[in-house]
């Protein structure tokens, strides 16, 4: 319970704080009949057939009222409606300040021929940036056409690029360029479909700065990890001043908590004091970016001279993480790239294991209900060791409540929430869904077995795992290094060897596992000169460089962010503990770092909007009414989804 009152009233103050940012103006509202929720829909005529793609579309902003007038039409013309084949029609409208809607039609016009089949094309972006001074552009790159949905002819050599409205692309001109790409299949039906190019002046200094430089990130790291920053602000300063530049970088204390990191920010943004740079889950970069205090980092990835390439290429770093970075409000535009990333595992006492008959690793349960057979036995050990508190005594414990809320709702096919990509807004979907509710039942029939650890009135489940009340707890990998040190603590007798293993899953649900993927990134903000941009950008990007995400990982137990990290030769040392001079911190991450490598293609993450982080408070609060609370299931759903819904 005092678990809960402290969450709340944090909740309570960056809920207010949140309240005084000014809210960003939003995107025209773009809508239509027949539109799904993502803006699409298909229709089908005949060759010859009237069709208008704007018969009963409107858009309508919440400034400027009434811009219906405004839509601009690609990829239709006159001669679409006589042309068999598949026409992609993007209906576009922008606000004054160029907030920007789309909507997007898939034209069939069918032939004469009813047994003939239009070409297809795959890898079409519809809206695409370039950066001036961002290398070439190509507008076939990744695409391919086929003759038609049997992908068995390749027809992508004959793809016709056209320039729409008799204006060519010129990539060192700023401007919107409309490009229609035709190709037709020996049928003689065609596919259109029109990319609509936008090039951009970076705002990006050529040359680097000749006079100092001095930026800040705020971040929430402890001490150790504290440390680690200063000193690799230290080394990136050295390796700048050899070239005759003088950069700083300032690593303050952090702020503890990342909610009160959030906090922090949430005052910055409503006094317009913002750092260089800021740490931030997904959910909290959503809501700066609400606030107006992000800076999209696409010109720099892409920049000839400072961008990703080579050995820092943007495709060598996880896939799973470039995917949670650019899924703010525009696809494929970062406003992040990770920093500090884990994901959870389950950490387990050895010695109860044995208790319970199981000494090989391979022997280990892998599924929720395999543990919960076991807890009895598991039980009985640890009564055994704390024969004066065995009603404190349990099986198992999950750190976070939030993400095992969220975790056995994935795992059972439930619902948490999604996005509508149209507004961008945040849809709550928990309190209504059966398979959640499932979820929740199940976690509440094992209640008497499995806690979190408000039940001890803690934070997390480290100071119970030493005193050996409970046998084995999932949380973050990057934590496993806090129950090493907790154990080394303990009176020699008193100490047991910790071993590591993936997150169970739901065994009648195979199909459905799932893993939360973990950790922070970091963002430049829009705070300083274009010159403090720049150094803030060559910092952020220095830590994701091979060696030093190598050296983070180590030191820390976090993962690398690139895949040539979890490749290289110190780093694969590290997870076989060959090392040398490894510390019992150092192998306990090394466990963690291989069980979480195990199950890295279960990772998931859920998508980042307004609002995102208060529905994860208030399930997490659900999920320990559930499982501590009355176990009322439907009312804390409910009372979750009220709670959430407030903010929206």
């Amino acid at each position: 319970m005092k678990k809960i009152l402290s969450i709340f009233v944090v909740m309570l103050s960056m809920v207010s704080l949140a309240a005084c940012v000014t809210i960003a103006n939003t995107a025209p509202v773009l809508s239509g009949e027949g539109f799904d929720a993502e803006g699409h829909k298909s229709v089908t005529i005949d060759v010859g057939d009237n069709f208008d793609p704007l018969n009963g579309v409107t858009a309508i902003d919440d400034r400027d009222g009434n811009i219906t007038a405004d839509i601009v039409v690609s990829g239709w013309d006159e001669e679409t409606n006589t042309s068999p084949g598949t026409h992609t029609i993007v209906l576009r409208v922008s606000d004054k300040e160029g907030l920007e809607s789309t909507l997007t039609i898939e034209l069939t016009v069918r032939s004469e021929d009813p047994d003939a089949r239009p070409p297809i094309f795959e890898g079409v972006v519809l809206d695409q940036t370039h950066y001036i001074g961002g290398g070439t552009w190509n507008p076939l790159d990744n695409i391919t056409a086929w003759e038609n949905e049997d992908k068995e002819v390749d027809i992508t050599d004959q793809i016709q690029v056209r320039d729409q409205e008799g204006v060519a692309y010129n990539l060192d001109v700023p401007g919107n360029y409309p490009i229609r790409l035709r190709v037709t299949n020996q049928a003689g039906i065609q596919a259109n479909v029109t990319i609509t190019l936008r090039v951009v002046q970076p705002d990006i200094p050529t040359t680097l700065p000749t006079t100092p430089v001095e930026v800040e990130l705020w971040h929430a790291m402890g001490g150790d990890i504290t440390s680690w920053l200063k000193q690799a602000a230290l080394d990136f300063r050295a390796e700048y001043a050899a070239l005759g530049y003088d950069f700083t970088v300032i690593i303050p204390t952090g702020t503890g908590t990342y909610d009160s990191l959030r906090a922090k920010m949430s005052n910055a943004i409503i006094e317009r004091e913002l750092p260089n740079m800021v740490q931030g889950y997904p959910d909290h970069v959503a809501e700066y970016l609400n606030g107006g205090a992000i800076l999209n980092l696409n010109p720099y990835i892409e920049h000839t001279t400072y961008g990703l390439h080579g050995a820092d290429a943007l495709s060598d770093i996880l896939e799973a993480y470039r995917l949670e970075n650019q899924q703010y409000f525009d696809g494929g535009t970062y406003y992040s790239l990770p920093f500090n990333k884990s994901s959870e595992v389950l950490m387990y006492n050895k010695n109860a294991l044995a208790y319970a008959g199981i000494t090989d690793p391979e022997d280990l349960p892998t599924t929720w209900q395999g543990w919960f057979a076991i807890a009895d036995q598991l039980i009985a050990y640890g009564k055994t060791k704390n024969p004066t508190e065995q009603n404190l005594v349990k099986a198992g414990s999950y750190d976070s409540s939030g993400n095992g809320f969220i975790t056995f709702t994935r795992q059972f096919d439930g619902a948490y929430t999604s996005i509508n990509l149209q507004t961008f807004r945040g849809q709550y979907l928990w309190h209504e869904n059966a398979n959640t509710f499932a979820a929740m039942q199940f976690v509440k029939d094992n209640r008497d077995v499995f806690v979190t650890p408000d039940f001890w009135a803690q934070e997390y489940a480290t100071t119970p795992f030493a005193e050996q009340k409970v046998a084995f707890n999932v949380g973050s990998s990057a934590g496993v290094r806090h129950n090493q040190n907790a154990v080394d603590a303990l009176p020699v007798a008193d100490r047991f060897e910790i071993g590591v293993a993936p997150v169970p899953y739901n065994a009648d649900k195979p199909a459905n596992r799932a893993v939360i993927q973990q950790g922070t990134n970091i963002s430049l903000t829009n705070s300083g000169t274009r010159d403090e941009k720049l150094v803030s950008w060559l910092f952020l990007k220095y830590l994701m460089r091979t060696e030093v995400t190598v050296d983070f990982a180590i030191e820390t137990g976090y993962f690398p962010v690139r895949e040539s990290g979890f490749n290289d030769p110190r780093y694969i040392s590290f997870i076989n503990q060959t090392l040398p001079g490894m510390s019992s911190i150092q192998k306990a991450n090394a466990l963690a770092a291989d069980a979480a490598f195990k199950q890295r293609n279960y990772f998931f993450y859920d998508p980042a909007f307004v609002g995102s982080s208060r529905a994860r408070i208030e399930v997490g609060l659900a999920f320990q009414t559930i499982i501590t609370g009355d176990g009322n299931i439907q009312a804390a759903l409910d009372r979750a989804f009220r709670e959430a819904s407030l903010g929206s």
